[in-house]
């Protein structure tokens, strides 16, 4: 699949769709996967199934199978990214206008306004390619993996299993990322930091509040991203992989991790992280190692 996909793209004169991977040795993309892997162990929503077990080895188990869940699913994105890939452009590309107008699937996508077509050239079919000048077909990223399962005609259950799925990882995500963000300004920062004596009630009023703003706050970059979404997340992941993982594996494995060595290696982590991703982003530094 991935070598017709590469072979497509190239006729259709885009880089070969592996091209960004042979800029990178084995060993890269290797770290990678495994940053990638145990950054999503660690964050917070997947922290909180670790706290519903009966004991210590409960929680170890638990933390074992998890790894082995989330790394099944790292290694199987990159195959449905290629087919998804593949699909669209091979249901799309060089088919008469009348021949798409009669996908349904297509109909409702560019009914969302993320896929559109416009025949430039007048010569009714469509073509993709890489000049924003003479391409016709324009759609989101975004919808490559949630239209693959209509492109690929299965059946109407396994298209809900998807949206159903999406739907409850997102709303799992943020429900489990706005209960941490609250209790620990809540609990961890004002209660223990700063006002000892704070009642149960001004807590939950705290923890109400930053809610609120979190949602705000996300609700913004939501709607101006930054960058892409996948970037985002690479990024969220990243820095969960540098602070949170060792923390968690350190204290469910070794007895000796004490409070002050979790939150020294968290903060070193973040900091060594947050340098890094700066320096890549604006500064060029993947560039300095390369002479």
């Amino acid at each position: 699949m991935v070598e017709k996909l590469n072979q497509v793209q190239v006729d259709l004169g885009f880089p070969e769709y592996t091209a960004a991977f042979t800029q990178k040795t084995m060993l890269d993309v290797l770290f990678i996967t495994i940053s990638g892997m145990v950054g999503l162990a660690s964050l917070p929503h997947v922290i909180v199934r670790f706290y519903t077990v009966p004991n210590v080895n409960a929680a170890r188990y638990s933390v074992g199978w998890a790894l082995l869940f989330i790394a099944i699913f790292s290694t199987t994105v990159p195959a449905l990214a290629a087919s998804a890939r593949y699909n669209l452009i091979d249901n799309l590309h060089n088919k008469t206008v009348a021949e798409v107008q009669q996908l349904d699937w297509a109909r409702k996508w560019e009914n969302t306004g993320l896929l559109e077509f416009t025949d430039k050239n007048n010569d009714g079919r469509l073509q993709l390619t890489p000049d924003t000048e003479t391409n016709e077909i324009i759609f989101d990223p975004d919808i490559i993996t949630l239209s693959t399962p209509e492109i690929a005609k299965l059946p109407p259950w396994i298209i809900a299993l998807v949206a159903a799925g999406g739907l409850a990882a997102a709303l799992s995500t943020a429900s489990g990322l706005l209960l941490v963000i609250s209790s620990a300004i809540a609990h961890d920062v004002y209660y223990r930091l700063i006002n000892p004596e704070a009642s149960e009630s001004q807590r939950l009023i705290l923890g109400r509040i930053m809610v609120v703003l979190a949602i705000a706050f996300s609700g913004y970059f939501g709607i101006n991203p930054p960058g892409f979404v996948i970037e985002i997340a690479t990024l969220g992941v990243g820095i969960a992989a540098a602070t949170f993982f060792p923390a968690i594996i350190l204290g469910v494995f070794d007895k000796r991790t004490n409070r002050e060595g979790a939150i020294s290696g968290m903060i070193v982590g973040l900091v060594f992280t947050t340098i890094y991703i700066i320096g890549v982003r604006f500064y060029g530094m993947a560039t300095w190692f390369l002479g």
